[in-house]
């Protein structure tokens, strides 16, 4: 059984905010408000744990401000977070994602990083599509043994 820090994002449970695309997460201006949020507040509105939180600061996809020891989360860093959860769901791994977040949060507002993000998310197309190659290869194989098996347990 996985550990829930480690859990898929279903996007069936989660707000509609946390369901904003890529492409409007990555063009959208970055908002500037006045409101925080704590790790707890955090973790809580985007349905993560706080071991993940802290994870993904620690791998710098994440740099919330500090008060004395507490950890305050800024608009961007909701965004950024937002991102992260989006290209988990697409599959990419932490490295990718570290690799798509400067592109993607840089203040450069032209098309050229949406359509790198494109050409990237297709590329995780083809991966995924050739995973599902793979696993549907295996489970054949395994129905087969199954099969065999049965044959062999009726004699």
């Amino acid at each position: 059984m996985m550990k829930p820090e480690y859990r898929s994002l279903d996007l069936a449970g989660v707000t509609d905010e946390i369901r904003e695309s890529l492409a409007s997460l990555a063009a959208g201006p970055v908002t500037s408000s006045p409101r925080t949020w704590t790790i707890g507040e955090l973790a809580r509105d985007c349905d993560v744990t706080l071991r993940a939180l802290r994870f993904y600061e620690g791998k710098g996809l994440l740099t919330p401000a500090r008060r004395g020891g507490a950890r305050l989360y800024e608009s961007e860093d909701v965004r950024r977070l937002k991102i992260v959860l989006r290209l988990k769901r697409l599959g990419f791994s932490l490295v990718e994602i570290r690799d798509l977040m400067d592109r993607l949060t840089e203040s450069d507002r032209s098309g050229r990083r949406l359509a790198a993000l494109r050409a990237r998310i297709e590329a995780q197309v083809a991966v995924l599509e050739e995973q599902r190659r793979e696993i549907d290869l295996s489970l054949a194989a395994v129905a087969e043994e199954v099969a065999e098996l049965e044959r062999v347990l009726a004699d």
